[in-house]
């Protein structure tokens, strides 16, 4: 069975871990990152209060939709129309879904997969509901088509010491950002240079290979179907060490 550090911020993590353990990987949790709601400013006031001018609304992640509903019902007791809502991931969209909304979720879900929808290329102006910080990509290149781009940020994240197993209990690291890279390695996560480690793009996995992980690779996205597939070939590639034709996992193949 491959055994897999999964280093997420801790909102996300238990759903994240029990999608995997459910398709047969071994996972050890690692809450590198800790969300806090972040301060609410004057002209992220005025954003929601103006909500149906926007063509688009992009929700980055399960945390900005949660945290991005309760501002916005504030002035919204009933959903406007107009705009048009867009989640990158599956477990974003259920949220938004659950207050009646209807949500645009990409294949894959990843931010490129979102770029690549005819439909928001449309768009004049778009709302986009995040975290402070986080991977520029998507808000540049919306602004690269000529959109009007506003961003409320919902929540910021605070590296968060936490226990990490033996090198030797595992055998993939899973990131799932650039930051929660860097929080692992601040927690004692070096000694798993040596070890496979997935990112969700390639940028980030180009940063690790820099940080010392000369095995990290992208993938196509982090959600549960995607990543499996993804550590279901790592767990046939030979370890150093093992006898030719042995998986990862130390199974025959």
């Amino acid at each position: 069975m491959l055994r897999v550090l999964l280093a997420r911020a801790d909102r996300s993590l238990p759903e994240a871990q029990q999608a995997l353990e459910r398709r047969g990987f071994s996972v050890v949790p690692a809450p590198v990152l800790t969300l806090r709601p972040a301060h609410e400013r004057v002209a992220d006031r005025a954003a929601a209060q103006r909500l149906d001018q926007f063509d688009a609304v992009i929700v980055i992640s399960e945390a900005a939709a949660e945290l991005g509903l309760k501002r916005l019902e504030v002035f919204w007791p009933q959903w406007p129309i107009h705009p048009r809502w867009y989640a990158v991931g599956r477990r974003s969209a259920r949220a938004l879904e659950a207050r009646g909304l209807t949500v645009t979720v990409p294949s894959p879900e990843s931010t490129e997969g979102l770029l690549a929808l005819p439909a928001l290329a449309s768009a004049r102006e778009t709302l986009l509901l995040k975290g402070a910080g986080g991977r520029p990509a998507l808000e540049e290149t919306l602004k690269g088509w000529g959109q009007k781009v506003t961003v409320l940020p919902l929540y910021t994240r605070v590296p968060a010491p936490c226990p990490l197993p033996a090198p030797e209990a595992i055998d993939v690291v899973v990131v799932g950002s650039g930051e929660c890279l860097d929080a692992l390695l601040a927690a004692g996560g070096e000694p798993f240079r040596a070890k496979a480690l997935l990112a969700p793009s390639e940028r980030v996995a180009e940063r690790a290979r820099e940080l010392g992980f000369p095995q990290a690779q992208a993938v196509l996205s982090l959600a549960p179907g995607p990543l499996a597939e993804a550590l279901a070939r790592l767990s046939r590639l030979p370890r150093e060490g093992d006898n030719e034709g042995t998986g990862i996992d130390g199974e025959l193949r």
